[in-house]
């Protein structure tokens, strides 16, 4: 099984003894996936633009390191990765500051033929992932380019896997309805913080029927106990729907990378959901357990 995910590339700094490392949410829940993918026949690709700077190629190092495919990156030697700064309060909160908004992803698209666009036209991967993060970096044009691959992507039999993350800065909620509603046809599985649902849509009602309608087949949905959802039974539908509840002591989008990746090995390798939320939970636990955003190898050589 070969999957693909598309996102930004992003330096991470902190104020741990390590003060840059690779990061970003998407790049991150690839790199848990290519691990647990090792014995479980997944290899994982990663499509992104980096600039020729050092600290862009150490990028490209880490996740080659990982065994991460990189053959669909490309290289524009006038942009820059995103820089991100995480400030950990006392209770383990992350809050995130933001530099580069021009963001070397952001201009993707920006050449007729990427290597991501031939290698979905060819159907040389399975599936692929997009988060609302990697749709709302690039530029319009760009985001009609890559539905228009989608649609085609889709008839010759290719999954679309997604998350809502949303981040205000880097579009408002009524253009992320918009992009999202063009993108919900394509989607088969999809991984829903209801918070950011609530921040998109203004409320947490209608989820079900929204992603029902578009034919949706796995609805993963993070819930609170201050933020239910209440239209459950609404809908009669063969979507199949997972409800968790945060784990842990954190409830930010470091534990949730390893969620999903871990919720994918489960799925892709043709488990079932049940044992894919298991083991989902079960590397979000290790990853809890480490201050960084990315725990070592040998933390989770047991689920490898």
């Amino acid at each position: 099984m070969r999957i693909v995910f598309f996102g930004e590339a992003l330096v991470e700094i902190n104020n741990t003894t390590k003060y840059a490392t690779y990061g970003g949410d998407v790049p991150n829940t690839a790199l848990y996936l290519s691990r647990l993918g090792k014995s479980r026949s997944i290899c994982v690709s990663y499509a992104t633009a980096v600039g020729t700077d050092k600290l862009s190629l150490s990028l490209l190092s880490c996740w080659q390191q990982e065994g991460i495919d990189t053959s669909l990156v490309r290289y524009l030697s006038t942009k820059f990765p995103d820089l991100c700064y995480i400030e950990t309060d006392r209770e383990g909160h992350c809050y995130r500051h933001f530099w580069n908004k021009d963001n070397a992803a952001r201009y993707y698209f920006s050449r007729e033929s990427t290597p991501l666009e031939i290698a979905l036209s060819n159907y040389n991967y399975h599936a692929i992932y997009i988060s609302a993060v990697s749709f709302a970096l690039l530029t319009d044009e760009a985001k009609a380019t890559l539905l228009v691959l989608l649609e085609k992507y889709k008839i010759g039999g290719g999954k679309v896997y997604f998350d809502n993350r949303y981040r205000p800065h880097m579009w408002t909620p009524q253009q992320a309805r918009y992009w999202i509603c063009q993108l919900l046809p394509y989607i088969d599985i999809a991984f829903i913080e209801i918070k950011d649902e609530q921040r998109i849509w203004g409320t947490s009602l209608g989820i079900i029927e929204r992603y029902s309608h578009s034919n949706c087949c796995e609805l993963v949905i993070k819930q609170y106990s201050d933020h239910p959802i209440s239209d459950l039974k609404a809908l009669d539908t063969q979507m199949k729907i997972s409800i968790i509840q945060p784990i842990g002591q954190t409830t930010d989008y470091i534990a949730d990378n390893a969620f999903i990746a871990g919720y994918l090995a489960g799925r892709i390798s043709g488990k079932s959901i049940r044992h894919a939320l298991n083991l989902g939970k079960e590397l979000t636990l290790k990853v809890q357990n480490h201050s960084k955003a990315v725990i070592p190898a040998a933390a989770m050589r047991d689920m490898m």
